[in-house]
């Protein structure tokens, strides 16, 4: 068997998070292997990733070369957005895969803005289609959201919200990577950083990724504590109580809380939830 976490950029947009999450040594300790999908041969010959498909051939050797590309893969997590032609040829390739050799999959996705073309809508609409009730887990977000980032600058250009987006899923691939459970469905994740666990905690339950209230209906959360030194079990009883108190009584609630040297005095929280 080759590798067993693959990690699919698909387009222009996954293939850029592709080359962040490779310079930033993610995966490293996990034998993680990245492969780029797309059209674009530019962007395809500048890929960082190990494996590159290209889309602009006969269907038959697209879906060969997909398969041979993920031989072996147990888990498959897929970067993307949705509104171009490479994942619509892509992403349900990608899901026969995982179908056919049980592979675990999970999505990070970026729906089209609202001011997007009627095509580019129709495309995510397909693309979301062979997504939903088939990933292990789906984070799908908005384009919108990834404004609030920037919600400071007067102006913002479309290069540097799409950089918004490879960070954001960047540390969503981060976060993933530590989790045994890949099984939470449509979800949506959250994460911040401060001087303590309850102050993390409370800046990831307000990340513009995680909607008004979300948790309040979630039904599955996991939320994960890391930090420079050892947290006493008051602060980690804290931040767990901040969360707890948000949830619905029959939620699933799990919590784990980690030393990460490389953070020194502070801490990260990264929360996970179940969407309706």
């Amino acid at each position: 068997m080759n590798t067993k976490i693959k990690i699919v950029g698909v387009g222009e947009g996954g293939a850029k998070t592709i080359s962040k999450l490779i310079q930033a040594g993610v995966g490293k300790d996990k034998s993680v292997e990245f492969i780029a999908i797309g059209n674009d041969e530019n962007i395809m010959l500048t890929s960082a990733a190990r494996k590159n498909v290209f889309l602009n051939r006969d269907l038959t050797i697209i879906y060969k070369s997909i398969f041979d590309a993920l031989d072996g893969a147990k888990v498959i997590i897929i970067v993307a957005g949705l509104a171009g032609n490479a994942a619509r040829s892509a992403i349900p390739i990608i899901m026969s895969y995982a179908k056919t050799y049980d592979a675990a999959t999970v999505a990070f996705v970026c729906k089209p803005s609202i001011l997007e073309n009627f095509s580019r809508k129709s495309n995510a609409a397909y693309t979301i289609n062979n997504l939903l009730g088939k990933v292990d887990t789906l984070f799908a977000v908005p384009a919108e959201k990834f404004f609030v980032f920037r919600i400071n600058q007067p102006q913002i250009a479309l290069h540097e919200l799409f950089d918004v987006a490879d960070d954001v899923f960047c540390q969503g691939v981060k976060i993933l990577l530590e989790l045994k459970d890949l099984k939470f469905g449509n979800a949506a994740f959250g994460y911040g950083e401060a001087n303590t666990a309850l102050d993390a905690v409370k800046v990831a339950a307000k990340f513009p990724t995680l909607e008004e209230d979300e948790l309040k209906t979630a039904h599955k959360v996991f939320l994960r504590l890391t930090s420079g030194n050892p947290l006493s079990k008051s602060e980690i009883d804290a931040a767990n109580k901040f969360i707890k108190a948000q949830l619905p009584a029959e939620a699933e609630f799990t919590s784990r809380a980690e030393v990460v040297p490389l953070l020194a005095e502070k801490v990260f929280a990264s929360i996970i939830c179940t969407r309706k």
